[in-house]
């Protein structure tokens, strides 16, 4: 036993002589500093621009109730625009999730704010706050942040620091000497791995955790969580390392084979998978989708014009004019009309989706980046549900103002001091898609574990 603790002193020691260990800790730190500071600045600035679009609705309202009490204190009638249920504004917003500082992931490419009014399409609310979304290079590249780091990055840190830790000894001759000693290679070898790869990616990972909680993240669970991630990511690089060290002889080789695994795993596979995704589930065209919805509005605005003429003349009917009558039914038949083709273009992005999320386990990069995405609540399901909820909050708000307008009821003074409807998001469960994440590394890291193993149970021949 002594002579074991022994071994992994001098192990230790040697591992830590070597300045690779320590200058990868200290520009891991470095990166993992500045994009979770960066990230926390670029969280809250999007916060900040969500709060300010959902504020717009409360500071209308606060206007309108200035000029209603103002008309009415004067004796005056309050005009339609203050006293028709039609005329309510609504804001609905995304929140920060508590780890939105890890990642931008997918959050550039979906609004998160959402403009709400009684007569607009369910399907356009979004479109106020679409501006800057679609820029092809943001998408494509998107940003460098701390999953940047943790996905791209820290496995070429990993590789550095272990690529050659057993095919150097085997290239100078060492590696007979230390074989014909008294110790078993398998625990050799194993030792000398968890103290090299193992030491470096446990310092990474508290230095992750570490710049997260300076950039303002608190919750325990979730840091628990990315961790976890980290780690299980971590640990499929240090056994591909491994089992690198185990077939390859020169240092060189085994350099020239991590560093086309790294290209292949976290650069042209998922370029790949892309690529697959778009062949098998093509995303419908944005082009044709918003001609189509235009062409279709212009039809039913044209096949209303001479009733909306009509209207306009027409007697007022139940406090309401005849106009927002005729707006109202028109606005159902636009719905009908445009129905169809909304969701024809949701479910083929919602296909291509699908298959893409399918795929991402064919890459331990693809999984982690998605964990992250999840983590720090910047993914394309997150965004999709936040949809989904807005528009069943405009269907509520369209419901009231409909109500009010079969009752004939006007807004008072008293609607203007109560909040009449207000949004909330309600998170959607991450833990299954989650728990696949984890499982889906740890899979692959034990798989490559176990070949590894295979190979030392081969005997000091198999080594050298």
């Amino acid at each position: 036993m002594t002579g074991r603790f022994e071994r992994v002193r001098l192990e230790g020691v040697r591992a830590w002589r070597d300045p690779v260990m320590r200058v990868m800790l200290v520009l891991f730190a470095i990166l993992a500093g500045y994009t979770a500071l960066s990230g926390a600045r670029w969280a809250d600035a999007r916060r900040d621009a969500v709060q300010q679009a959902v504020a717009v609705a409360d500071e209308t309202m606060a206007q309108r109730r200035k000029t209603f009490a103002e008309m009415v204190a004067r004796g005056e009638k309050p005009n339609f625009g203050l006293i028709y249920a039609t005329a309510l504004p609504f804001h609905a917003g995304l929140p920060n999730a508590p780890l939105a500082a890890a990642s931008a992931g997918q959050a550039e490419g979906y609004p998160a704010a959402a403009s709400i009014a009684p007569f607009l399409d369910p399907w356009t609310i979004f479109d106020p706050h679409m501006a800057g979304l679609e820029s092809p290079s943001v998408l494509a590249a998107g940003r460098f942040d701390l999953a940047f780091v943790i996905v791209v990055l820290l496995p070429l840190l990993l590789i550095a620091a272990t690529y050659d830790f057993w095919s150097r000894d085997v290239e100078n001759g060492s590696a007979r000497f230390q074989l014909a000693q008294p110790v078993s290679p398998a625990s050799l070898i194993l030792v000398r791995v968890a103290l090299r790869g193992g030491t470096l990616l446990l310092g990474s990972t508290l230095i992750a955790c570490l710049a997260l909680a300076i950039a303002g993240a608190r919750n325990l669970g979730d840091l628990a969580g990315f961790a976890a991630i980290v780690l299980a990511y971590g640990l499929f690089w240090v056994a591909l390392a491994t089992l690198v060290n185990l077939f390859v002889r020169a240092s060189t080789t085994a350099a020239l084979a991590a560093g086309t695994a790294w290209l292949a795993i976290v650069v042209l596979l998922p370029g790949v998978m892309a690529a697959a995704a778009d062949l098998a589930a093509p995303r419908p065209s944005a082009l044709s989708y918003t001609n189509a919805v235009r062409a279709a509005g212009l039809e039913v605005r044209a096949d209303h014009a001479a009733a909306a003429r009509a209207a306009a003349t027409a007697e007022p009917g139940n406090n309401y004019p005849a106009s927002l009558w005729h707006s109202r039914a028109e606005i159902q038949v636009r719905d009908a009309r445009l129905g169809p083709i909304h969701r024809m273009h949701a479910e083929g992005a919602d296909r291509h989706r699908r298959l893409a999320e399918r795929l991402r386990f064919l890459s331990p990069a693809v999984i982690a980046q998605d964990a992250l995405d999840r983590l720090a609540g910047t993914d394309a399901a997150r965004a999709l549900a936040f949809q989904q909820q807005a528009r069943a909050f405009a269907a509520r708000a369209r419901r009231l103002a409909f109500d009010w307008m079969d009752r004939g009821r006007l807004m008072t003074l008293a609607d203007y001091d109560r909040p009449l409807l207000r949004f909330g998001f309600v998170e959607p469960s991450r833990i299954a898609p989650m728990a696949s994440d984890l499982l889906g590394l740890l899979l692959f890291a034990g798989l490559l574990l176990l070949f590894a193993v295979r190979r030392l149970r081969g005997g000091p021949a198999k080594l050298l």
